[in-house]
């Protein structure tokens, strides 16, 4: 199976490589060429550098795996950024890159991954939308945009992309212990997931057969009360 994972060069990206990679042929995408060629020495994976905002570069890449590899069987829209703020405090560029990376980059990924699933008649995106795409918080308005604009593209998408036989998953996981937080300045003062329940609960969706539908998987941390 050919797997395309989108922001994996650290995260639960990463995570989802070093386990998936073991049994299929994982293709990582990232900006980050140094630390995608460290992860690929250390394991099976292939890379290739693209940023995901940048809708020429998507579409050239996905024809070039497919070039190589004949089909993209899973998409896995996981790039994201998260920013925290009054909105009127946050500059505009900052809204701009959470918008494009989150909102459009996964939307570009699937766009050029459905071409070739269109052909083919079959194929698997999982879009990591988060809770944040079904909940929303002061100080998250921007981030909480970008995840209710995936929310909506996934559910709609899964009705068209259904015509020809693909599936599109939503997948909405609570906090994660990862770096995401702390690359904007965040601290995770609540019990949240680790990068393995993420890992198993993924492969549990990309294993299940091709008659299998699941359109909505929720998963989030328990609750750890004093």
């Amino acid at each position: 199976m050919n797997i395309v994972i989108t922001g994996a060069s650290d995260g639960i990206g990463e995570a989802m490589t070093r386990a998936f990679c073991k049994e299929h042929t994982v293709i990582m995408l990232a900006r980050n060429e140094e630390k995608l060629a460290k992860i690929a020495k250390e394991t099976d994976a292939e890379f290739m550098v693209c940023d995901v905002r940048e809708a020429d570069q998507v579409k050239q890449v996905f024809e070039d795996i497919v070039k190589k590899h004949g089909t993209i069987d899973v998409l896995v829209n996981n790039a994201g950024v998260i920013v925290n703020g009054d909105v009127t405090e946050t500059e505009d560029e900052i809204i701009k890159n959470v918008i494009d990376t989150n909102t459009l980059g996964a939307i570009y990924a699937a766009k050029y991954a459905l071409v070739g699933m269109k052909q083919a008649k079959d194929g698997l995106i999982i879009n990591v939308v988060s809770q944040a795409g079904v909940t929303a918080r002061a100080n998250r308005s921007i981030y909480n945009a970008s995840k209710w604009a995936l929310t909506g593209f996934t559910r709609a998408i899964q009705e068209e992309a259904s015509e020809y036989g693909v599936r599109v998953t939503g997948f909405y996981p609570g906090t994660i212990y990862t770096d995401l937080f702390k690359k904007a300045g965040l601290s995770i003062d609540t019990s949240a997931l680790t990068t393995e329940d993420i890992v198993k609960a993924v492969a549990f969706i990309i294993n299940q057969p091709a008659t299998a539908f699941i359109p909505h998987f929720e998963i989030k941390p328990k609750y750890l009360g004093k």
